[in-house]
């Protein structure tokens, strides 16, 4: 009889994995089709602009990403202007703000992050080939929302914790856990005001809160794919006289 009952408790344990596999599969086909992830495989190119608010205070914002892996942010207000620049290898930042005119390459941990940020197709997306490890840790309750819970872990230990709509399938929240000059960091970022563009569900307002405090607010107002963007954008900016 333990033996009898030692097999099926072996069976459980492979027909639960089997089920657990099959919802994450299920959940994130679906997911892609709701974010039009068909579309995205297509773009090249894309170019945000907007604004950051943070403070009472709104800064414009322009915001371009290019394939393989390239990014380039920046920011300006009263007259200053803040660079962000990646080539999939190296990154600078360039910051009046703090009085420093001469570009400066980004630290291990900042060009972790560019990294993450630079993969255009979203990193849930052949998961298994960039070599994370994904798991649906079931459904959550978010401000009155059914989410699916979906866990994301990177070879650097870094977690990131899709929430996605239970009904749509769109991506709410995204809760990130980074470890940065050995401490982790939390932070959670909210997608709302959805709009299509080409075929994409794409979020017009992006709220980042640390410790449960609002740590700015990204409002996106025009979207551009496939525009001509210059590999050159995203080298090393020139100093600012």
């Amino acid at each position: 009889m333990k033996n009898i009952s030692k097999i099926f408790t072996v069976l459980f344990l492979i027909s639960g994995n089997f089920v657990q596999s099959q919802s994450l599969d299920d959940i994130l086909k679906e997911h892609f089709s709701a974010m039009g992830q068909d579309n995205i495989l297509k773009v090249n190119t894309q170019k945000l602009t907007g604004k950051m608010v943070q403070g009472g205070i709104e800064i414009p914002f322009i915001q371009m990403g290019k394939r393989p892996d390239y990014v380039r942010v920046e920011g300006t207000f009263q007259a200053l202007t803040f660079i962000q620049t990646y080539n999939g290898k190296e990154g600078w930042s360039l910051n009046p703000f703090a009085g420093v005119t001469d570009p400066q390459p980004m630290t291990e941990d900042a060009l972790k992050q560019m990294k993450y940020q630079a993969d255009m197709d979203g990193m849930l997306w052949n998961w298994k080939d960039k070599g994370y490890t994904v798991t649906f840790d079931g459904k959550e309750d978010m401000e009155g929302t059914s989410c699916f819970k979906v866990k994301l872990v990177t070879k650097d230990g870094d977690t990131f914790t899709y929430y996605i709509d239970s009904d749509s399938y769109i991506l709410l929240r995204t809760n990130t856990k980074l470890k940065i000059m050995g401490n982790e960091t939390n932070t959670d970022t909210y997608y709302s005001n959805y709009r299509q563009i080409e075929g994409m569900a794409v979020p017009g307002k992006i709220e980042n809160k640390m410790n449960g405090q609002s740590a700015g607010t990204i409002v996106v107002d025009t979207v551009v794919i496939n525009t001509v963007l210059p590999d050159s954008l995203f080298q090393k900016p020139a100093k600012k006289l």
